[in-house]
């Protein structure tokens, strides 16, 4: 970049070009997340207000912005934020960047009536305890994670949307059991296996910590532990909704889940993968 008067739709056309040559995928959009960020404003206003330049600490600052998204550092990561649901978390290395297919659970819990005590294992960000608190799906919520530094992310965005009804708490769930039942146990665990660590996005492996992603084993240990686990940890027409990696788990799930007598029930995500499983127990009706 030279040292021309660059104004909005100039430094839109530029990033967008840049960023496909160096083969990021949605670049016209993360250019324009970038300035909306930088310009606090809407991308509407972006193309209203297209011929003002920018100030020069304003250009330093997308430069600095395009410069680490070149070197790989997620977009979420520079912005400091991520959707989910329509609302923005907060992110950092210390939380799992949400992914739209993990919005799955929320639309399925949306179909159910009469839930009242969820429990989450593996939060995170929080972003789906605060998003079941402030739809409404609950009236009482706890949510655990084995890090400290990720519940203390999840309580900040819980605090910064409003959400009162979570109980966020540190638990190691794959070595200590728990003592209450809830109306649904939700998670989205570590489900990447070990050796497939190195087949993931760079962004992925250098970005989400690592024990958001895999069990350090076959990428099945927190399923078996549901399974294990799940009948002392759900009330009468209980069930759980587990997010997993795709079609190749799909048998090893269901062999996991019915050797234990619970209902398999399969989800797909938008592309049509199967993206998120059900359980429930043998003698209970699993919904349609």
């Amino acid at each position: 970049m030279t040292d021309k008067i660059w104004t909005t739709i100039d430094l839109i056309k530029w990033g967008e070009d840049y960023f496909v040559s160096k083969g990021i995928s949605n670049a016209k959009l993360e250019v324009e997340w970038f300035l909306c960020h930088i310009l606090n404003c809407q991308r509407i206003d972006l193309y209203v207000q297209f011929e003002e330049p920018l100030m020069k600490d304003k250009l330093f600052q997308f430069k600095e912005m395009v410069k680490r998204r070149i070197e790989g550092e997620p977009f979420q990561h520079i912005l400091g934020k991520a959707d989910f649901y329509g609302r923005d978390f907060i992110v950092n290395k210390h939380v799992l960047i949400p992914r739209p297919e993990t919005e799955i659970i929320i639309e399925l819990l949306k179909k159910r009536d009469g839930v009242k005590s969820i429990l989450e294992i593996g939060t995170g960000s929080g972003c789906i305890a605060t998003t079941i608190s402030l739809e409404n799906l609950a009236t009482s919520i706890i949510a655990t994670d084995i890090s400290k530094d990720a519940l203390n992310t999840a309580k900040e965005n819980a605090s910064q949307l409003s959400a009162e009804n979570i109980d966020f708490k540190i638990h190691d769930f794959l070595n200590t059991d728990i003592n209450s039942t809830f109306d649904v146990v939700v998670s989205n665990p570590p489900y990447i296996g070990s050796d497939e660590m190195d087949g993931l996005q760079k962004e992925v492996q250098n970005y989400d910590p690592k024990i958001a992603l895999t069990d350090n084993g076959d990428g099945l240990s927190f399923y078996r532990r549901f399974a294990e686990f799940g009948h002392s940890l759900l009330n009468k027409n209980g069930f759980m909704l587990l997010e997993f990696g795709g079609v190749h788990q799909v048998k090893a799930i269901t062999e996991i889940f019915e050797s234990q007598q619970f209902n398999v029930k399969f989800h797909n995500d938008l592309q049509g993968d199967p993206r998120i499983v059900e359980m429930n127990l043998l003698t209970q009706e699993i919904f349609n």
